[in-house]
């Protein structure tokens, strides 16, 4: 397991905590990091400030005490996110589940992640798929697609098969988080301007 690894399961684990304690349980630790990086391009594209805690739970009140830890972590993975891309690090990854895990479930968190980053792009009336500058478009248009896809798998019993899906996933993944990366910069090309400030 790389150090990568370990930080991606610490990261789902302080996800799903905050979640837990907020009563949240729609979604997951995929879809809310996605819904973090693609909020981040929002406001880069927008100017406005997104609501993290109400993208994520609509029905949520930021003064009540069980949405605390939970708006806390939104914030606070907002920062780090937005450094990594800013700084263009290659830290930046998908928070997805890991290797070890069931690939049905690898597969179900790459379509959430998906889902949650075209949420969060797309979470005010100012802005549209359309007007993503160059390839944008095609891989967002692309990521619809992939977050509705079903979260099971149809496996065949051949060992063949089972790498092929193994190796067809890590491509998908990948190809995610390339995409993610090229919208952001093109959008942040587009309006040079600079980093978002943080505000709870």
């Amino acid at each position: 397991m790389t150090e990568n690894d370990v930080q991606t399961g610490q990261q789902i684990i302080r996800i799903e905590s905050a979640l837990n304690s907020a009563n949240i349980e729609h979604q997951t630790a995929s879809e809310v990091h996605g819904l973090i990086v693609g909020s981040i391009c929002n406001h880069l594209k927008t100017g406005l400030t997104p609501n993290l805690l109400t993208l994520l739970e609509p029905q949520a009140k930021p003064n009540e005490a069980q949405y605390k830890e939970v708006e806390s972590m939104l914030y606070e993975l907002y920062r780090q996110t937005s450094e990594q891309l800013f700084d263009a690090k290659e830290s930046f990854d998908l928070i997805v589940p890991e290797e070890d895990q069931a690939l049905d479930q690898r597969v179900n968190g790459v379509a959430t992640w998906c889902k949650g980053f075209l949420l969060g792009l797309l979470y005010n009336d100012q802005f549209s798929i359309d007007q993503l500058p160059e390839s944008g478009a095609e891989i967002a248009r692309d990521m619809l697609e992939i977050s509705e896809a079903a979260a099971g798998v149809e496996t065949d019993d051949g060992a063949a098969s089972e790498q092929q899906e193994e190796w067809a996933l890590a491509e998908l993944h990948e190809y995610i988080k390339v995409g993610a990366q090229l919208i952001f910069e093109f959008i942040y090309s587009e309006r040079s301007t600079a980093a978002p400030n943080q505000q709870h």
